[in-house]
């Protein structure tokens, strides 16, 4: 990857990676606009990605095998990496052009990402702020200790600019997934909080996958400063969720604010009134009972009784979740409001924000059972356990145990591949120190090698052309030769969660870099 993965393209080469590359070719992952937009947004119509939210887990990678080999290069050019993009690539508010929806293009060094559209049509229009560009991190979870290192003064004003520009009021925490460049007044951290009911009606929707990432940020800058009070703003966005849970089923909805409420009354309110909205519907998007939970477990394990508020919120959700919605016989998750009211593809009677399809129920995947697994040992409380237990069979693991402390009878025929079941079966194995654990996360590194090591690069399947050096396949082997060894090291948190970039692309629509680049065959 370092061979083959730095910036050698334009008239500046720096010290900034490439996101991914053809296997056979060795050409880096581009983008390609489409027409209008490049004209309009006046950017290149074929970009040579290099998006450093993208690679977060790279350097966690190469931090790592560093740490573990002793050969420093590999930390060396992650460290570097790093160091140029917070002095080169950071906005005067703090901001980084990096997320899900920002890029810059190593041939011409120009920020390159999703501007302006009328939504209504699609069609885009020049922007009408300066950097035509939106901020967003949505389950990225930077890897901040080596950021810290590599320049503490640009970290801490990239955190501190992050929560300005998606707090849009800090009264009661009106929250946005978007950040517009530029915008807003970087916080002191003193800004008076009142709190106020929720639901309420805001600029923008509070997606938990951005609000998680706010609250590792604002937790790290503590930790590296001292300063209490972004940790004290961190809990206070993890009460706001906390706060929509229905008082009796302890279900929730991913957000806590209403946004263009007016489009789901419309699709839903002749059966429902006003009943079903985005902060009525307990899973919609997906995150909250998945990365989400495993990122507030994980922030709550690393700060201790300061991070109980996370741990905690995470606790509640996953029992709620597992109470009212788990389906054990076909290990699905049904979609239900958060009073309990089951939701179907029947009920879309008219078009609207909702497809048919997100109402059906949801299978349990592997980053499901390392939320439930990781929760149970932390509680050890039955119901989080015997949910756990039964995603474990229907995920072709075997039995995990009737308890935590049991002897597993796991199964080591098994084809399972998947890096976040690696993770799951580690922290098992480090929380009951059952090595049968540990034997099946060595199978599952194995069958990923088999399926995904191609060439010299991880691709998400043999017949993919192209790898992403962000994949977590490689972090999950690294964690797992480390615990195999049993070694003193300490490898940075990673916190489950994975990166995207989302934007037009020529011929294929608005679509993501994991669908049009990183699955093509």
């Amino acid at each position: 990857m370092l061979q083959h993965g730095r910036d050698v393209y334009g008239p500046k080469h720096t010290p900034l990676l490439i996101d991914g590359l053809n296997i056979d070719t060795r050409e880096p992952a581009t983008w390609v606009l489409p027409d209008d937009c490049a004209a309009t947004w006046k950017m290149p119509k074929r970009s040579i990605m290099c998006n450093v939210a993208s690679q977060q887990n790279l350097f966690r990678v190469l931090d790592g095998f560093s740490a573990l080999t002793g050969h420093p290069r590999y930390r060396q050019a992650a460290l570097e990496a790093t160091r140029y993009a917070l002095e080169h690539l950071q906005y005067r508010d703090g901001l980084l052009f990096w997320g899900g929806h920002v890029f810059v293009d190593l041939n011409s060094d120009q920020i390159v990402g999703e501007s302006h559209k009328d939504w209504t049509t699609g069609t885009p229009r020049p922007a009408f702020w300066e950097t035509g560009v939106l901020h967003e991190l949505k389950f990225h979870y930077p890897h901040y200790e080596l950021m810290w290192e590599a320049n503490r003064e640009a970290t801490a004003r990239f955190v501190r600019g992050f929560w300005a520009a998606h707090v849009q009021n800090w009264a009661n925490l009106d929250m946005n997934r978007h950040g517009i460049y530029g915008q807003t007044v970087k916080p002191t951290w003193d800004e008076p909080y009142t709190g106020r009911p929720v639901p309420f009606s805001g600029q923008g929707l509070s997606f938990i996958s951005t609000g998680t990432d706010l609250m590792l940020a604002a937790a790290c800058l503590t930790e590296f400063t001292g300063d209490p009070r972004p940790l004290e703003w961190a809990h206070r966005l993890a009460e706001r969720y906390e706060q929509i849970r229905h008082p009796e089923t302890g279900l929730a909805a991913e957000v806590y604010n209403y946004y263009r409420n007016e489009r789901l009354l419309a699709q839903f309110g002749p059966e429902f009134g006003q009943r079903l909205t985005e902060t009525t519907i307990a899973s919609i998007y997906g995150g909250r009972y998945g990365p989400g939970t495993i990122c507030l477990l994980k922030l709550g394990e690393q700060l201790g009784d300061r991070g109980n508020a996370f741990r905690q919120l995470a606790i509640r959700d996953l029992l709620a979740f597992a109470r009212h919605t788990y389906d054990a016989k076909d290990n699905s998750f049904r979609m239900l409001l958060i009073d309990g009211t089951p939701l179907s593809p029947a009920d879309v009677k008219r078009p609207g924000p909702l497809h048919p399809d997100l109402l059906r129920p949801r299978h349990a995947n592997f980053r499901h059972f390392w939320a439930y697994s990781l929760a149970a040992t932390m509680t050890g409380d039955p119901l989080l356990w015997e949910t756990a237990r039964s995603m474990g069979r229907a995920l072709r693991l075997g039995d995990i145990g009737s308890n935590p402390g049991t002897e597993p009878a796991v199964d080591m025929t098994t084809t399972a591949a998947d890096p976040y079941l690696v993770f799951a079966l580690l922290d098992l194995h480090r929380n009951t120190k059952q090595a049968a654990y540990l034997r099946l996360a060595g199978r599952i590194g194995d069958n990923l090698v088999a399926r995904e090591f191609h060439k010299g690069f991880f691709v998400n399947s043999p017949e993919m052309r192209f790898a992403k050096f962000d994949s977590i396949t490689p972090l999950a082997l690294l964690h797992l030769e480390n615990a195999r060894r049993d070694t003193p090291v300490k490898l940075a948190p990673y916190y489950g969660g994975d990166s995207f970039f989302h934007c037009d692309y020529e011929g294929k629509g608005r679509t993501y870099d994991n669908i049009v680049i990183y699955s093509s065959k």
